[in-house]
């Protein structure tokens, strides 16, 4: 199951850099910081490696299981939030653009881990 999931959140990153790449082509006739590539890596570990810790905590029926999600959570945003702060302090072209679609991924990892996580929980 953890390999499947793995592969899962690769996917996702893989597809959501396709249609940046594509939507930068479109736009701006150029390709996207390599950036935001290397970002879409970092959620989908991030997300795997948070992923694999919230089942430990639900496996073992931890009364503390939404301590360790709200811990993980937290933990997973300032990072993100730190390394896009980085990221546009010292590279001001296409400021924007770079942070919607880093935030949208954000968002849309946030969101499609919930859900698996979810869905996992439930099922057990």
């Amino acid at each position: 199951m953890k390999s499947r999931n793995a592969i899962f959140f690769i996917l996702v990153a893989v597809i959501i850099s396709l249609i940046t790449w594509q939507a930068f082509e479109l736009k701006y006739q150029e390709s996207a910081p390599l950036f935001l590539y290397i970002s879409y890596l970092m959620f989908a570990g991030l997300s795997i490696l948070s992923h694999s810790q919230l089942l430990k905590s639900a496996e073992a029926k931890s009364p503390q299981f939404v301590t360790v999600y709200m811990g993980l959570t937290a933990v997973k945003m300032f990072l993100i939030l730190t390394v896009l702060t980085i990221y546009l302090w010292f590279n001001k072209e296409h400021l924007l653009v770079v942070g919607v679609f880093y935030a949208g991924a954000y968002l849309l990892f946030l969101i499609i881990d919930t859900i698996s996580l979810l869905k996992q929980l439930n099922s057990q």
